[in-house]
């Protein structure tokens, strides 16, 4: 069972009052969800796929009654998404101080960064709060293990091989996207670059920080700075007002947020476009 968010969180900031709505769901998203986390596995787990692995989640006392509803397990791919692999549990259990599940991570999976995510429901007297979603630590799966001649457990992928597992994504940097400006687009100087982040339910990325732009790997300017939690889409309109803009050069914006799973500025990159007179 894939559980999504249904509740909107678009981020326009030639708004004030889409800002507004933002920072009140970000708010309350903070206040109900806070103290919650799952603490296991870890980044430092390592588990053979067929293998089972124990799944915690913890919260902070209050006066909120918390429900664990549902709990899914995700890869992330290659190319930085968040990949929905499948229900591990559903149901409803009280989640009064902590909660263990086991899992067997399916045999047939690749090896590469995996991670868990938890449902839980909230309610205070009879009044629901928004629903959180929690995350586990990626951790390393691989397609099997033996015993060396010096007794050493040894793994069929080295567990340092980047290419599987990546050190960005291993830090929570995945499951956004910098839809717009796209590879080719054209914009007219003295207009205006639609800037569109896409965010996964699922990602681990936290609240964005800063937007620049480049022309090659030659920093331009810097187009916003901030901090603002989202949990759909980030919209930022820049005016490209240039003293010396090159139509001949490739030019592109670079996103930086922060992880929640680490001390980590994470930077995704917009498509290459060019601009014209």
């Amino acid at each position: 069972m894939k559980f999504s968010i249904t509740t909107l969180s678009a981020l326009l900031l030639v708004s004030a009052a889409s800002v507004a709505q933002a920072d009140s769901y970000a708010d309350a998203i903070k206040s109900w969800c806070g103290g919650l986390a799952v603490t296991a596995p870890k980044s430092s787990t390592v588990v053979v796929a067929g293998a089972k692995t124990k799944i915690t989640v913890t919260r902070k006392a209050d006066q909120r009654t918390k429900t664990i509803t549902g709990l899914d397990l995700y890869s992330v791919s290659k190319d930085g998404k968040a990949a929905y692999v499948q229900n591990v549990w559903k149901g409803n259990y009280a989640l009064k101080s902590s909660a263990t599940i086991t899992d067997a991570v399916p045999k047939n999976v690749p090896a590469g960064l995996y991670y868990y995510r938890v449902w839980v429901t909230n309610l205070i007297g009879k009044q629901h709060g928004p629903d959180c979603l929690e995350t586990s630590s990626t951790f390393k799966v691989t397609t099997g293990s033996h015993t060396n001649a010096a007794g050493d457990l040894e793994y069929t992928e080295s567990l340092h091989d980047n290419s599987i597992y990546n050190t960005e994504h291993e830090a929570g940097c995945f499951g956004l996207s910098v839809e717009y400006p796209k590879n080719g687009d054209t914009y007219k100087l003295n207009g205006h670059v639609r800037i569109q982040a896409d965010r996964d339910s699922a990602s681990q990325t936290d609240a964005l920080t800063k937007i620049e732009l480049y022309k090659g790997e030659q920093l331009v300017n810097t187009a916003w700075t901030g901090s603002e939690s989202f949990q759909n889409t980030f919209t930022l309109k820049d005016h490209l007002v240039l003293p010396d803009a090159d139509t001949n050069a490739e030019y592109h914006y670079k996103v930086y947020a922060t992880s929640n799973k680490a001390d980590k500025t994470c930077v995704f990159k917009s498509g290459d476009f060019k601009i014209t007179n």
